[in-house]
């Protein structure tokens, strides 16, 4: 093994290592590319999440800033300028359907509600809406006597909020959180004055502003508005929304992005996010937030400071209180599936690449070893070219040589001496016709004149075109024709010259039994049509079982035919089947090595139409074929 064909192998192992590297650092690099496509997308979620909550709260804050704008220092809660108010929010606001009632309520005076008419500045008493008893409960609580009584920790809430004023205490604040009922969308809030405690007798007196919200409004207008804004407008967002009204025993849906999602029975959602309080909670039922509103009897400290901003605290007494929440939850069933099928189609992808660069490398080992294999054919094709170039040269040269020099003056010995450069010439003329072939073998195809052949005429042309050769080695010809053979589809003289090439081959290569067997016979070919089998024998040399798959290669010569030193250019069998598939038949071998080899030509029978345009010039040997030898 030379050099260069031991680098050509150890690059392939070489190579395997690389692809192998290539793959298992393709995977990590896809994990983690992965991991940190799942953080994004978390990331991107959670934002989309607090954005769709904060555009709610502000929403709902517009309108409650509107309404305390109307509660001022000397007037707190005044019906008129309440009004006023109101009207001018819903000329203003984006979805004035939002407002569906506005009540006052003062907790000292009587049990009904005051019912505001944007419309008309008096208000209409009307009793308390039955399912507004969980808020009216909780309102009651809020203020009792008992969260400003002592010295303790209410106390000092007392203090921390108002101040002394001799017969009682004043709380005054004007950013009081909105209490948010959610079984009901009610917000409630005080109003500027939030109260007046005297020590002594506990008077409590509160004036409430409730905002009751419209449920179809949200469920038909902002919620699908703010879904397609975060969650269904955005390329990059493949998720399904949905906002529920939920507690420990059930759930509604009230507005899905997909009809049905949001069920109970759907697969854990990638993220939840509750409408009001805490935006922290991921999952489970509503809980009591303890904020300024409740639950009742909370101590101060546990409960949320205060800044300039809206607040909206849920009113939740007990764990099955209703809770709205929003749910998400990616197209591909989760977050995380969404993930692993990106991260797969990546790797297949990469493991595709890398798969197309390991048949680049492999083809390209296996074109360098047809190239160096190539190049060893052509040198061993310009050594025998020249070896049978130098034979019939010399015989010329020395011949004409001998006449020059008038060595040769009888007239027979100058017409023998003629006769010998006429038959090198001859030969010469051959060879180069030969390599002329090789070259053009390509366009054999347009060359060609496919018509109806009869095919003993054909043999015989060939035999009569090899027939000095045939004698000259003293061969004896066997034929079997096999009767009425029909016509097939060939080029005439393509096929005389094939038949030529292989009566040759068979009397250089026929040892020394010298004897030359040609038969025909009619077969059926594998795609069922008829064919026609002509078939060249002879019993010399034989051809090897390894050597025979390679007989048809390009300058490719068998071992027994270089020990024989039996000239030759390994041109011939290649130009022979490609003639022969040029007419639409094939070229097969079978031999035995010492015993001989068979080479049969495989041709389509020619249809009716064809064998019925047969005429008497066509049906005549050809004689004027070249004998094409290997």
């Amino acid at each position: 093994m030379n050099k260069e064909r031991w680098m050509t192998w150890a690059a392939v192992p070489l190579l395997a290592v690389v692809l192998v590297t290539l793959a298992v650092m393709q995977y990590h690099w896809s994990l983690a590319v992965s991991n940190a496509t799942r953080a994004r997308m978390k990331a991107g979620l959670q934002t989309s999440l607090i954005g769709f909550r904060q555009d709610f709260t502000h929403e709902l804050g517009a309108l409650c800033i509107e309404i305390r704008a109307a509660l001022n220092d000397a007037d707190a809660g005044d019906p008129a300028q309440l009004s006023q108010q109101v009207a001018h929010w819903q000329q203003t606001a984006a979805h004035p359907s939002l407002l569906e009632h506005v009540y006052l309520w003062q907790s000292n005076k009587n049990d009904n509600l005051l019912r505001l008419d944007p419309t008309d500045k008096s208000p209409v008493s009307v009793p308390w809406p039955p399912d507004f008893d969980h808020l009216r409960h909780h309102l009651q609580m809020v203020f009792s006597p008992q969260n400003f009584e002592g010295p303790g920790p209410a106390g000092m809430h007392a203090h921390r909020h108002g101040h002394h004023s001799g017969m009682g205490i004043q709380v005054v604040d004007d950013f009081l959180p909105w209490a948010i009922d959610e079984s009901t969308l009610a917000l409630a809030s005080p109003a500027h004055r939030v109260l007046t405690a005297s020590i002594g007798s506990h008077t409590m007196a509160v004036t409430w502003i409730i905002i009751q919200l419209n449920r179809n409004v949200l469920e038909r207008e902002i919620f699908p508005e703010l879904a397609q804004k975060y969650f269904l407008g955005q390329q990059e967002q493949e998720y399904e929304v949905a906002v529920l009204e939920r507690t420990t025993a059930h759930q509604r849906i009230v507005y899905a992005s997909t009809a049905g999602f949001g069920d109970a029975n759907v697969r854990p959602m990638d993220a939840i996010m509750p409408m009001f309080g805490a935006p922290s909670r991921r999952s489970g039922a509503p809980m009591p937030d303890p904020g300024f509103f409740g639950p009742p009897g909370a101590q101060p400290e546990t409960r949320r400071p205060l800044d300039r901003q809206v607040h909206f605290e849920p009113l939740r007494l007990s764990p099955d209180s209703s809770g709205y929440e929003i749910v998400v939850q990616h197209q591909h069933g989760s977050l995380e599936a969404a993930v692993a099928e990106h991260r797969r189609s990546g790797l297949m992808l990469s493991f595709g690449v890398l798969l197309l660069l390991g048949v680049t490398m492999t083809l390209i080992v296996i074109g360098a070893q047809r190239a160096r294999r190539l190049a060893r054919m052509q040198m061993e094709f310009v050594a025998g070219v020249s070896h049978e170039l130098r034979t019939p040269l010399a015989v010329i040269s020395s011949a004409a040589e001998n006449i020059a020099d008038g060595v040769i003056e009888d007239r027979q010995r100058v017409v023998q001496y003629g006769q010998s450069i006429l038959k090198q010439s001859r030969q010469l003329t051959q060879l180069v016709e030969q390599v002329l072939l090789y070259a053009s073998n390509e366009n054999a195809q347009r060359r060609l004149d496919i018509r109806a052949v009869e095919v003993a005429p054909a043999v015989e042309a060939a035999l009569e075109g090899t027939a000095e050769m045939v004698k000259g080695f003293r061969f004896t010809v066997d034929r079997q024709f096999e009767p009425d053979m029909p016509a097939v589809r060939a080029d005439l003289n393509a096929l005389v010259q094939c038949l030529q090439n292989l009566i040759t081959n068979a009397v250089k290569y026929g040892g020394e039994s010298r004897w030359l067997g040609i038969r025909t016979a009619s077969a059926v070919g594998a795609s069922g049509e008829r064919e026609v089998l002509l078939a060249v024998e002879d019993h010399g040399l034989g051809i090897g079982r390894d050597e025979i798959r390679r007989i048809f290669e390009p300058f490719f010569r068998g071992a027994a035919a270089l020990d024989a030193q039996i000239h030759g250019t390994g041109l011939g069998l290649p130009l022979a089947r490609t003639l022969i598939e040029a007419m639409g038949g094939r070229l097969t071998a079978e031999s035995e090595l010492g015993r001989g080899s068979s080479f049969i030509i495989h041709l389509p029978v020619a249809d009716t139409a064809q064998a019925a345009k047969l005429t008497a010039t066509e049906s005549e040997p050809a004689k004027s074929t070249v004998n094409v030898t290997s």
